[in-house]
């Protein structure tokens, strides 16, 4: 479906969205750690949608740390290019290189379990979005996950 998209907080959402996967983050004994740019105005998108996307990311992020770890959530207003940032950081095992091109592909999964759709159903809500994403991620480094939404 299409986003129908209002204009809305984007750092509220964000720390809303992260209260949905709350129990997970507390059962892994994972710190969390944000850092809100007050500066965003007000960012159009349909909050369904994108509620989707950031708790499927939230969710990689914490199962990518089995032992505990920090998770990282910043935005930033990148006010020359129009736009919203949200970074998603996970001190988890990374991804490797092999991997990378391949994780927005559907049913790609280097896990035991689930579908691979995750991360191709994120891509595609934050292209509905006229966004961008990017992750970058080594081997025994975590990973960075980078949202861009344009403004307007």
């Amino acid at each position: 479906t299409e986003p129908e998209t209002h204009l809305a907080d984007l750092n509220v959402f964000v720390e809303y969205s992260l209260a949905m996967a709350e129990r997970e983050v507390e059962e892994k004994k994972i710190r969390v750690q944000m850092h809100f740019d007050d500066r965003i105005p007000p960012v159009p998108f349909d909050s369904s949608m994108l509620q989707q996307a950031f708790l499927n990311l939230y969710l990689n992020a914490i199962d990518a740390m089995a032992e505990g770890g920090t998770l990282t959530i910043r935005t930033k207003f990148e006010a020359g290019q129009n736009r919203a940032v949200v970074e998603i950081a996970d001190s988890g095992g990374g991804i490797g290189e092999e991997a990378l091109p391949h994780i927005f592909n559907p049913f790609f999964t280097t896990k035991k379990y689930g579908t691979g759709l995750g991360l191709s159903q994120v891509k595609k809500i934050i292209d509905q979005h006229r966004g961008s994403i990017e992750i970058l991620s080594r081997k025994g480094e975590g990973t960075r996950v980078i949202v861009t939404l344009p403004l307007p």
